[in-house]
């Protein structure tokens, strides 16, 4: 199943112009802010950054993928300062999520895969081309009632969710790409904004890009502010 899902990623990434960073994000909401009776000034949404999912891997000459940790844990940490910052450019009130529990059972945990999960179908299923008829052209994508375990726990209004998949070709497919026409690394993300009430995904943008470095700072950034590009106003 999964190497269907990243094969149907591979066709699509393929898709694009040499070089072209491509997004298109979906949004139910255009602000976020919350709070007060009617006639009371109303306070911005608190929003949990929970853990970025992003791995990065090399690409072998015969096509193989080979995850890097080193290349990885440079990312995660890039991506974070990266989110950070274009939160606060939007003036959100954001706070990273914490937690010591690395139990694979935990909600949180459980919630990062389901992410994962739906965010390959809204790819496959409602931008790409197998289309779901239960679904039609409504956004209609969630991650379920078990979303409110986090309001709960942290008082969080919305919990943002961030997916990165990047790879770097090595120097034999480089070669192969000279020589044979190969395709090359890409990057594949999607985000998503859930609201922690109903567990429904409210602003979700995805992208695909054939450059950028996310070992390096500024691509980070880049990437990142690619990533979040439509993020509904906190004003």
């Amino acid at each position: 199943m999964k190497g269907n899902i990243l094969a149907t990623l591979t066709v699509l990434s393929l898709l694009l112009l040499q070089g072209c960073a491509h997004t298109s994000n979906y949004a139910a909401k255009s602000t976020l802010n919350s709070g007060g009776e009617a006639g009371e000034k109303l306070e911005k949404s608190k929003i949990l950054l929970m853990p970025i999912d992003v791995e990065l891997a090399e690409l072998t000459a015969l096509g193989a993928l080979e995850t890097k940790a080193d290349w990885t844990e440079s990312a995660k940490k890039h991506m974070n300062v990266a989110a950070a910052r274009v939160m606060e450019k939007h003036n959100a009130d954001i706070v990273p999520f914490e937690s010591d529990n690395t139990d694979p059972n935990a909600i949180s945990y459980q919630l990062a895969k389901l992410h994962e999960a739906v965010g390959y179908s809204v790819l496959v299923h409602h931008l790409g081309p197998q289309k779901l008829p239960s679904k039609g052209k409504n956004f209609d994508w969630t991650l379920g009632n078990d979303a409110q375990t986090l309001r709960q726990e942290t008082g969080a209004d919305y919990a943002l969710f961030l997916f990165m998949r990047d790879s770097y070709a090595s120097a034999g497919r480089v070669a192969m790409q000279v020589l044979l026409g190969a395709p090359g690394g890409s990057q594949i993300g999607f985000a998503s904004l859930v609201d922690l009430e109903s567990g429904d995904v409210v602003w979700f943008n995805r992208l695909f890009s054939t450059t950028g470095d996310l070992r390096k700072e500024k691509s980070a950034q880049k990437s990142v502010q690619n990533l979040l590009d439509g993020f509904p106003s906190a004003e």
